[in-house]
């Protein structure tokens, strides 16, 4: 197999990951009844390619010291995190649909003190 090949194959792999992230975004934001589609729709190709290509991180280890760590600025997209997370093996799948609902760590901004696995608290504007 050539280099091409086996990039070719990635990258289509990563779409397909991105694609099924897609389709739990949009579950969990007609579960929730609210949130934000564009920003996560739109950032969900980077984070998928960040989590399942570039970033050192273990689900097994979430708080191993020489992981790469993800501070999501644009605290509106946090269901295109989540949705990632989920299919990384973080938490089951099942549980975003608990998004946006009370007493659910899946908050509508990343929130580190309900939400170990966020590196830090941040929103709209970008706090990261």
């Amino acid at each position: 197999m050539t280099i091409g090949t086996s990039l070719e194959v990635r990258i289509k792999e990563l779409e397909a990951i991105a694609n099924a992230c897609r389709v739990d975004i949009i579950r969990m934001l007609t579960e929730a009844g609210s949130g934000h589609p564009g920003g996560s729709l739109s950032a969900i190709d980077v984070i998928v390619a960040l989590f399942f290509y570039k970033m050192r991180h273990d689900p097994a280890q979430p708080d191993d010291p020489g992981r790469d760590r993800f501070v999501l600025s644009k605290g509106h997209c946090v269901a295109a995190l989540y949705a990632t997370l989920a299919r990384a093996g973080y938490f089951p799948k099942e549980q975003l649909l608990t998004y946006r609902k009370l007493g659910s760590p899946l908050q509508g901004h990343p929130d580190r003190l309900r939400f170990s696995l966020m590196e830090g608290s941040t929103g709209s504007l970008g706090q990261g």
